[in-house]
């Protein structure tokens, strides 16, 4: 069986992941990323009728060839119900691309379609890194690329949210907000809508089966589509993956951060110890919780490391941060327990952590907003929660406060409960304040397809670690898990090519080929001294 080979991929020349861990959908189940991210990119033209491109089917589609920042790709745009069960509620658009495979010679071999996650993401804006990353499988096959419904050029959403709060409370209180600015449209926006555009893009195109791709989230919503769209599905790859059904209290994830940690000094050639850096982050925690350090961001926002911070700087270290970042955790954490708080500064700088505690932000400060709408929607649409969604928020608060009370503090060190299940933006309570009272969207329905499906997990990555990797590979009868070492979130990004060449090779010949290039993926160089 042959694979594609890693110099197929444009390893070093993958923009913007080449040397970093971020992936296109940032923190995939958080909304950090997308609140910090400007909109698409400039590079990526608006969608506009009377283009010159054919698109098949696409007679009522806006049409042109320079919508993304690809040569020759064809796009197009389409309109569907906000909520088909409920015409009444008007239509949308949904805006995609079609890269067509270059062998001209000869019809393409399939379709696959790439999702970057968020949710909150846009498809379109990473359409040239998707069409380098996967060059060798573009010879033979064409990519499309469908825009979430309410991002970028589909019909971008604004509900007014001003910004990424401080403090935790502030965050909560600024999604149930979002929620009641968009009232009843807030219900048009779910993984199964979603799901089922990409599906009526298919349809519009005259594509018999797809090949999904997902990132992160997007890996969440490819299990949905699959589930609503069996007979459409040939093969599935989920790169950092998580079930349908996953833990809202984070606890696999405290685990891959002390595994990640441990994983780091093992292959430091002796430059630290990962137990003892553990002990480090429990010591440092409990003082930071007692006395957090204020520092100032470069916009002006006024913040401290507290306990929840620190939390969240670790975690975000495999999330979305780069190489270096993750490599210098050992070094913050022990300065600071040495009275030097600057290195643990700077990396609050970079992940941008909410508090615990109080915080005030500098007059006429501004952040990006990338966003916000589509994510809380689906977000606190389709998430399961940790209280009755029936209740008031009084009510809800409380039983959310009495099991996290519950929680046996043990699972989460070396931090506290409340620091690590508040570090993470997105589970908990962060809708709790959602408007509405009716039970989660239903994102799926029907039996999974016996398709072959290739998971891929980063194992330095505490965000959607391989614990939940193999959960989500146990929803599906053919599943490979493939660990890939040295590497966070999204493995995708690692500097090699190596990931991305293999999971081409799977999607061309539907099985796991050669991985042996996964052994020349570099250890992160870990830093312990200045």
């Amino acid at each position: 069986m042959s694979t594609a080979a890693p110099s197929a991929v444009a390893g070093a020349d993958y923009p913007g992941r080449a040397m970093r861990v971020r992936p296109p959908g940032g923190d995939h189940r958080g909304m950090r990323k997308i609140l910090r991210r400007i909109g698409v990119p400039a590079a990526v033209c608006a969608v506009v009728a009377g283009g010159v491109a054919a698109v098949p089917g696409a007679a009522d589609a806006g049409v042109r060839d320079d919508c993304v920042a690809v040569p020759g790709a064809e796009c197009g745009t389409l309109r569907v119900p906000l909520v088909r069960s409920r015409p009444e509620l008007g239509r949308t658009t949904v805006a995609y691309a079609v890269i067509r495979h270059r062998d001209t010679s000869r019809p393409a071999k399939g379709t696959f379609t790439v999702n970057p996650g968020g949710p909150g993401d846009s498809a379109l804006a990473y359409a040239p890194m998707y069409a380098q990353a996967f060059a060798g499988l573009l010879r033979d096959h064409d990519l499309l690329l469908v825009e979430p419904r309410g991002v970028g050029r589909s019909d971008s959403l604004d509900c007014g949210f001003g910004g990424m709060p401080a403090t935790r409370d502030g965050f909560v209180r600024a999604i149930g907000a979002c929620g009641t600015a968009l009232g009843a449209r807030a219900d048009g926006y779910t993984s199964a809508e979603t799901a089922d555009d990409i599906d009526a893009v298919r349809a519009r195109l005259g594509v018999d089966r797809l090949d999904l791709l997902g990132e992160s989230y997007g890996t969440y919503l490819m299990t949905v589509y699959a589930q609503r769209h069996s007979k459409r599905v040939r093969s599935i790859v989920l790169s950092s993956a998580y079930p349908i059904g996953f833990d809202m209290w984070a606890r696999p994830n405290a685990r891959a951060a002390r595994r990640t940690i441990g994983l780091l000094c093992e292959r430091s050639g002796g430059a630290c110890d990962g137990r003892a850096v553990l002990r480090d982050i429990d010591r440092l925690s409990d003082r930071l919780a007692e006395r957090p350090v204020p520092y100032t961001t470069p916009d002006g926002a006024r913040r401290v490391v507290d306990d929840t911070a620190l939390a969240a700087i670790v975690y975000s270290g495999g999330t979305e941060g780069s190489a270096e970042t993750i490599g210098n955790l050992p070094y913050a954490v022990g300065a600071a327990l040495r009275g030097d708080n600057a290195p643990l500064v700077e990396a609050a700088r970079e992940a941008e952590p909410m508090s615990g505690s109080s915080a005030r932000r500098a007059p006429g400060a501004e952040e990006e907003r990338f966003n916000t709408a589509h994510a809380a929607a689906v977000m606190c649409n389709d998430y399961p929660t940790l209280w009755d969604r029936a209740a008031p928020v009084g009510t809800r608060l409380r039983q959310y406060a009495a099991g996290r009370a519950a929680l046996p503090d043990e699972e989460f060190w070396p931090f506290g409960k409340t620091a690590w299940t508040s570090a993470i933006e997105d589970r908990g309570n962060t809708c709790v304040r959602w408007p509405g009272r009716t039970p989660a969207t239903r994102p799926v329905r029907g039996r999974l397809p016996d398709v072959p499906v290739l998971v891929v997990s980063g194992d330095l990555d505490p965000n959607t670690p391989t614990e939940e990797g193999r959960l989500a590979a146990r929803q599906f009868r053919r599943a490979s898990v493939l660990e890939v070492p040295n590497t966070g979130h999204v493995a995708e990004g690692e500097p090699t090519g190596c990931v991305a060449g293999i999971e081409s090779a799977f999607l061309r010949d539907l099985e796991v080929g050669d991985t042996a290039c996964l052994a020349k993926i570099p250890p992160v160089e870990v830093r312990t001294a200045a």
